[in-house]
């Protein structure tokens, strides 16, 4: 219809605030008049709902809408995929281990610097005898953080913590606009080898890190170095920790096994005090929970997030979504449309939470 055109502005604003993702996109490819509504600052002001992205063995991830059940495969190189903080942006890897920062509502795509720079410019190769490299070294980056979205900023930095074989690991980061990684040290009072890095998080300005023996640290970016901050006093008993910033404070959450089965802890830092204390309830905010990067939804009067309740920890046990009821600890397998008649297919798929943005 040639009229549509002709809308007024105002009436297109009413129009594209109150449509999910998936429409919004497709409303700003009608014309020329719609596109100009269809800007990342109305995007901002509408409900953002969490989506699912999943990947699979040598296949191209996908995108789904819980709400929906559409199912969206991503057109970007890359056959694994890690979601990350901010949000809207995504890590993609595939079996060259070559590895970009995708951002699938707006296509830009980010290559990072190759990792083979990482041991030739920290000198970690002097562990390895040159035929151990060949054979047995087989970098990888389990945590990814950014410290701001390349959307919004050209000057945005990336903190990686990379694995390799004979469970060896490192921290290191780099800036938008350089062509290698720099390699950061462990606190001046603690010697090696690294624990296992567990969380990566951009918090308040800094990196904050969390690894396999209760340690939180910084970086000091001048300095190169982690900087303690706290350890935290709980035994995780096998149960992986989480970082997630939430109404502005940084919590860790952890599952616990007690006599009505699991149960989450969740307890918010302060970086600067050195301290932690117990937190009951989440108020009008959830958490959704991922290995790699976690992140929060607040509920406010005008939001409208379909199946999504507040005071509510979101997760993955087994493959399957759960939902913790921060209120009387009961726990349920989140139902989402696209399980009706995918059963099989998704249960075989790695599933994180995910929150589409520009």
């Amino acid at each position: 219809m040639a009229d549509w055109e002709k809308l007024s502005r105002e009436l297109l604003e009413l129009i594209a605030q109150r449509l999910a993702i998936e429409d919004f996109l497709a409303f700003g490819a009608v014309c020329t008049s719609w596109r100009s509504v269809a800007t990342k600052e109305m995007y901002d002001a509408k409900s953002k709902v969490p989506w699912l992205v999943t990947s699979t063995y040598k296949q191209m991830p996908e995108l789904c809408s819980p709400s929906r059940g559409r199912i969206y495969p991503l057109k970007s190189p890359g056959t694994r995929a890690q979601t990350l903080s901010p949000r809207g942006w995504m890590l993609l890897s595939n079996w060259d281990h070559e590895y970009r920062i995708f951002n699938p509502v707006s296509s830009v795509s980010i290559e990072l610097p190759a990792l083979e720079k990482l041991l030739r410019t920290s000198r970690l190769h002097v562990e390895f005898d040159r035929l151990m490299q060949r054979i047995c070294v087989c970098l990888r980056i389990d945590r990814i953080a950014l410290s701001s979205s390349p959307s919004l900023s050209r000057s945005y930095a990336v903190m990686i913590a990379v694995n390799w074989d004979l469970g060896r690991g490192r921290l290191a980061f780099h800036r938008s606009g350089e062509d290698e990684w720099t390699v950061v040290s462990r606190p001046a009072e603690t010697g090696p080898p690294w624990p296992k890095v567990l969380q990566l998080i951009y918090y308040d300005g800094l990196f904050v890190a969390l690894d396999a023996e209760n340690h939180i640290t910084t970086l000091n970016e001048r300095e190169r170095r982690m900087e303690s901050r706290l350890v935290l006093g709980q035994n995780f008993k096998g149960w992986a920790p989480y970082l997630v910033e939430c109404s502005g404070s940084l919590l860790v959450a952890w599952k616990t096994r007690g006599g009505k089965g699991n149960r989450f802890r969740v307890f918010e830092v302060d970086l600067e005090k050195g301290t932690q204390e117990e937190v009951k309830s989440l108020g009008n905010a959830s958490l959704f929970l991922n290995d790699n990067s976690s992140f929060s939804v607040e509920f406010n009067a005008g939001s409208c997030l379909p199946g999504i309740k507040p005071n509510h920890v979101y997760y993955v046990e087994e493959k399957k979504q759960k939902i913790y009821s921060m209120d009387n600890g009961n726990v349920e397998t989140f139902s989402d449309a696209t399980d009706h008649g995918h059963a099989g297919q998704w249960c075989r798929h790695e599933r994180q939470w995910f929150q589409p943005d520009f």
